[in-house]
């Protein structure tokens, strides 16, 4: 079960911050094994289909932008999430898919033209997959797989990548992240005693705010993910922390979730118990920067701006090691 939540915490997807899709997706699946548990992939999450004898199902969600890609999945007895389809791109409001659970095999109507080259570049990988995207329109399905390869790709290629984008996809998130990506490793590396530098990132109300200020006091970074239980679980730790305060620490927290939907309304009962500075990292600067290897990280830097400790993982002593800062 731990693996299963660690699994779904690195769940990413890519998405503009844009009005909610209502989008239905239903079908049929043949040739189920009774003891699976079957998921939908979509929009950063994923959903448990627990489909009927008869194979079928509807999924009603809301996602952040069309065109837009599900996979049909099950978790391995090892705790990993392995497709059972490619991804599959759609841009209607509503989908009817039929799928054989016993080969990779399925059928839909209004499959986009693009289909076929997204799954063939799905079907590489390394610089056979990155050489293929260049060889080809930069657009989706490319835009997408350069991102979430863009940890193995080199800062002198995406650069490269980058220009050959066109002004249709130049704002788009995809090409956001990869931006914001490049901008951040083209900055010192984050260690003990370094300087921070300041940056910005979006509230709750679209506003973006200085991350690194100069007020002469301690701040406290945690850096969490939604779909992280030991980051959702540290609310109630910071909760604490903020109460013994007195104003004597900067107290920001910085959501890695891929859209604003999941950072504003999963797991809403608790966030709304934040009141200090509560931030989302849109293309995700801040993980970069801040060399997040787990959730949830907590960064403590001086009155100079300097990074004093990094804390990862959540635990009795974090908490005691935190509440040091305000006493």
């Amino acid at each position: 079960m731990k693996k299963l939540f660690l699994t779904l915490g690195l769940l990413i997807a890519f998405w503009d911050a844009q009005a909610q899709v209502a989008v239905n997706i239903s079908g049929q699946i043949d040739n189920l094994n009774a003891a699976e548990s079957i998921y939908m992939g979509i929009d950063g999450r994923l959903f448990p289909l627990n489909p009927p004898a008869d194979g079928t199902f509807s999924v009603d969600v809301n996602i952040s932008q069309h065109p837009s890609f599900f996979y049909l999945a099950h978790i391995t007895k090892g705790g990993k999430i392995e497709q059972k389809t490619p991804l599959i791109w759609f841009e209607s409001d509503s989908v009817q898919i039929t799928k054989d659970w016993s080969d990779q095999s399925y059928q839909m109507q209004g499959l986009l033209p693009f289909q076929a080259n997204s799954e063939k570049i799905e079907a590489l990988e390394g610089k056979d997959q990155f050489d293929f995207i260049l060889a080809n329109p930069i657009n989706l399905p490319g835009l997408y797989f350069v991102e979430k390869q863009k940890k193995k790709i080199g800062i002198p290629d995406l650069e490269r990548f980058t220009l050959l984008v066109t002004d249709e996809h130049r704002n788009s998130a995809y090409v956001k992240r990869i931006e914001s990506y490049i901008a951040a490793k083209k900055r010192d590396t984050i260690k003990i005693g370094s300087k921070v530098g300041d940056f910005t990132l979006p509230d709750k109300d679209g506003n973006q705010v200085p991350v690194i200020q100069p007020n002469n006091k301690t701040t406290l970074i945690a850096l969490f993910s939604s779909g992280c239980a030991y980051s959702v679980a540290s609310i109630g730790m910071l909760e604490k922390l903020a109460a013994m305060n007195n104003d004597k620490i900067e107290m920001i927290t910085i959501w890695d979730d891929s859209s604003r939907e999941i950072w504003l309304n999963t797991h809403k009962d608790k966030k709304e118990k934040i009141t200090w500075t509560n931030l989302w990292d849109e293309f995700g600067f801040a993980s970069t920067y801040l060399n997040r290897t787990i959730w949830p990280t907590f960064y403590i830097i001086n009155a100079e701006g300097e990074l004093t400790d990094i804390i990862k993982f959540y635990r009795q002593k974090t908490a005691n090691k935190l509440k040091e800062l305000v006493e």
